[in-house]
């Protein structure tokens, strides 16, 4: 077939070449791209080559989705959790006649600001981009006001074996964090993803209008109970005030039934009081290995090079453009797990 926009006698594939540019350096723009077309033909440059290149991208992309979804349903993959299922065989993977592992898996989550995106962007651009990181908006908003609404075991006050005060500087635990100026300068003020220590993505979602609320550690947490079960490791920079959120929300008996174990990274624990770090440090705790389960910062160091070309695309791009990075990161990931001893 013919693309629109696109050259009608190539004799380079220059999309997929655009395309696996930007999979592996995604502060690579589509502006740039195109000055370099042009000066490699000897072609003066004008902005209407950009928004041409845009458009027969964004085809190519979606042919390439189509082709990629009627494979699955060949394959028997159209559960919209298969990805997350399957998405680490090295986590997920339980050998028969064999004693559980505990816990079975381990998993780190953060907030990264970073990946912004302007408000009052891109309205004319309607598109929803079917992402497979993201959680549904539903599935966050019902832990809106969840633990208000649940008092659970927040009020209690200090208990001897739940250090409170660790966390009362970070801003991560302050739940509306975020300025004024930034909620109304930007629609999405970041993400919160979710990864196995391996680094292979498990989850993604916005963070809206405010800063990291409860709202979506709960719904990640939520989410990876729902999917993965009993004897779930998961750390966090505030885990500690994170057990106490999971004690106080709806998701309280879940947690509980299915043991889940909240802790703090290595490196981000030692700015907590000993008291908690010798409940929640990867160190003190039984089983947990060498991991130093950091792992968010490392996705971050990378995703954070597409950030500049994503604060001002419209909503549709800025996830095409977050997904395709992290589905080359996967890849690669999923490369690297040979080289894993756990």
């Amino acid at each position: 077939g013919l693309l629109r926009c696109s050259p009608t006698m190539p004799t380079v594939a220059i999309i997929e070449l655009y395309h696996q540019l930007r999979r592996r350096q995604p502060s690579f723009s589509i502006q740039a791209f195109t000055k370099v077309l042009c000066a490699l033909h000897n072609v003066t440059y004008i902005k209407s080559f950009c928004e041409q290149f845009s458009i027969a991208f964004d085809v190519y992309l979606a042919i390439i989705r189509e082709v990629q979804s009627r494979i699955y349903v060949a394959l028997s993959r159209y559960d919209p959790d298969w990805w997350l299922r399957n998405s680490c065989p090295a986590c997920t993977f339980k050998q028969p006649d064999k004693v559980a592992l505990f816990p079975a898996s381990l998993r780190a989550m953060d907030g990264n600001n970073s990946a912004k995106q302007m408000d009052n962007v891109g309205l004319t651009d309607h598109r929803i981009y079917p992402s497979r990181y993201m959680i549904v908006s539903s599935g966050m908003d019902r832990f809106k006001d969840d633990v208000c609404l649940h008092p659970g075991e927040w009020s209690t006050g200090n208990q001897p074996d739940q250090p409170l005060m660790c966390t009362d500087n970070w801003q991560a635990a302050n739940s509306a964090s975020g300025s004024k100026n930034t909620v109304h300068i930007f629609e999405q003020t970041g993400i919160f993803l979710s990864a196995c220590h391996h680094g292979i993505i498990q989850t993604l979602t916005e963070m809206r209008c405010g800063g990291e609320l409860a709202k979506y550690p709960l719904a990640t947490i939520n989410k990876l109970i729902d999917m993965f079960g009993d004897h779930l490791g998961i750390c966090t920079d505030i885990g500690c005030s994170l057990r106490k959120m999971v004690a106080a929300s709806s998701i309280q008996e879940k947690a509980a039934d299915h043991h889940l174990i909240l802790a703090i990274n290595t490196f981000h624990g030692h700015a907590h009081n000993c008291k908690c770090q010798s409940q929640h440090h990867p160190l003190y705790l039984c089983r947990f290995g060498l991991e130093d389960l950091e792992t968010c910062e490392h996705v971050f160091a990378a995703s954070n090079a597409a950030a500049p070309l994503i604060c001002h695309a419209s909503h549709f791009h800025y996830i095409q453009f977050l997904e395709l990075h992290f589905d080359q990161w996967d890849i690669n990931k999923y490369l690297e797990l040979s080289k894993c001893t756990t």
